[in-house]
Parts: structure tokens; C-alpha cells; sequence
């Protein structure tokens, strides 16, 4: 009897489950407000386009300085063209979470996205968990 009533549930709540409302727009990463655009991290040595990747954003780096360029090609990568802000999806209000790929380093680790408003966003990462975390700020240029 107690092997009917827990298939019977299983089974109404697998009903309820197909009936309820597909997600809505709002947790598409596109929706509402965006941090699609073009944006300088906080010392101006790089841009990054960001834009939909997919079911995702991504931000792709579109310029660099020549010093950050040279570091990054000492290391036999090319930084224009890189992606470093990968398969970020919407988690929350004005909030993305992805990977963020680090040139300095040339690792790719767990991290966030915040858009604070329509000209400026802050990106974190962090190495192990919570330790090893860096934030920078980007302003809106596109």
C-alpha cells in the first residue's frame, strides 16, 4: 500500500511538474537588462565585447594595450580575440555567473558578473572556491 501511495505521488507530481509554466523570458540572459556591449576593465588596458553566445553571454576581448598583449603572447596565446567571460547565465536579478578565463595566468576559474547599472558591471573570480577571489569594475564605451 505505501509502494502505491509514493508512485501515486511521484506520478501527480511529475504531472504538475509538465503543467507548470515553462521558464519565462526573465531568466534568458538577453531579457531585461543586458550587459551586452562593449566594455573597458578598470585601468583601460583591455575592451571586451559581450553579446549572446548561444544560450549564454560570453565576452570576447576586442582590443588590448601592447604591454598586456606582449605578456599574454610571452606566454604563446594571442589576447585579442580571446574569450574571457564564457557561458554566463542569469542566476538572479542583474547577476550572470560563468567562467572567466584569466590571461595574467592563463587559467580559466568559476566567477560573477553584476551589472550595477547600465554603464558599469563588476566581474569576480575566484581560484579555490572562495579563496583567491579578484574583482574588477568595467565601464560601459559601447
Amino acid at each position: 500500500m505505501r509502494v502505491k501511495s509514493l508512485m501515486l505521488a511521484c506520478a501527480m507530481l511529475s504531472g504538475a511538474a509538465a503543467l507548470a509554466p515553462q521558464a519565462s523570458a526573465a531568466s534568458d540572459p538577453a531579457a531585461g537588462p543586458s550587459w551586452a556591449g562593449v566594455w573597458a576593465n578598470g585601468n583601460n588596458r583591455m575592451h571586451v565585447r559581450a553579446a549572446r553566445c548561444g544560450e549564454a553571454m560570453c565576452g570576447t576581448v576586442v582590443w588590448a594595450d601592447d604591454k598586456m598583449k606582449q605578456e599574454v603572447a610571452a606566454r604563446g596565446r594571442s589576447l585579442v580575440g580571446a574569450q574571457v567571460f564564457r557561458d554566463f547565465r542569469q542566476i538572479g536579478p542583474n547577476q550572470w555567473k560563468g567562467l572567466v578565463y584569466i590571461p595574467a595566468i592563463d587559467k580559466t576559474v568559476s566567477g560573477k558578473i553584476e551589472l550595477n547599472d547600465s554603464e558599469s558591471i563588476t566581474a569576480s573570480a575566484c581560484m579555490f572556491g572562495p579563496v583567491g577571489c579578484q574583482t574588477r569594475h568595467y565601464k560601459r564605451i559601447r
